[in-house]
């Protein structure tokens, strides 16, 4: 066997390894991360209604509630791929039903209000992060950013541009999340919409089976 042959067998082993790895292990990983973080908001929202801030019955608890367990159920299916089909079918979606709880959370008091609309954002931050962190097409992205933003911060602290006198690291590196949260929180609500329309199919009793008795 030759030597190039020999390093192509080695280099493919390699890339069989990193999938597997990345397949089995850290993938379920990640998914079992994230149903643990929706499980922790949900039980925060429950704590909101066990305290008496919100009813258990009000559309604003019920409805977030609906889409937290829906996200759980569907965690293993997040990903960049199903973002982009769903995003390529929200025309023909039914009427976004996000909306329809957006109002029944303003109808909240503010303290509650301002309380459910918090978790709502942390379930939407936990998904964004989910989906970025699993991509390699989004991290490859993020990476090409974060690289330009450090390259931009070391020229000016360089040519001393007193324009940008307070322009740091930091600074760049918080533009950069900014980037990300409206690359993707722009697109995830459009997922959570479809997630909750299904949950809300699947939990109508007018659409439960009849069983004969």
């Amino acid at each position: 066997m030759n030597t190039v042959s020999y390093e192509k067998i080695l280099s493919l082993v390699g890339l069989m390894a990193l999938w597997a790895f990345w397949h089995y292990l850290w993938k379920p990983q990640r998914t079992d991360i994230f149903r643990q973080r929706l499980f922790a908001l949900r039980s925060d929202l429950f704590d909101l209604a066990a305290n008496g801030e919100v009813s258990f019955d009000d559309p604003a608890y019920t409805q977030l509630r609906l889409l937290i367990n829906g996200m759980i159920r569907f965690a293993h299916r997040a990903s960049l791929a199903s973002l982009v089909v769903t995003v390529a079918q929200s025309r023909r979606a039914p009427e976004d039903p996000l909306i329809a709880w957006r109002k029944s959370a303003q109808r909240l008091p503010e303290d509650a209000r301002n309380r459910v609309l918090a978790v709502y954002d942390a379930v939407t931050d936990v998904f964004a992060t989910h989906l970025t962190f699993g991509s390699v097409l989004l991290l490859g992205y993020l990476s090409v950013r974060v690289l330009f933003a450090v390259a931009r911060a070391i020229v000016f602290l360089v040519i001393g541009s007193r324009s940008l006198k307070n322009f740091t690291l930091s600074h760049a590196l918080d533009r950069m999340e900014r980037k990300k949260n409206q690359l993707t929180k722009a697109k995830v609500g459009v997922i959570e919409a479809r997630v909750l329309h299904e949950e809300q199919r699947r939990t109508d009793p007018k659409r439960q089976p009849a069983y004969a008795h």
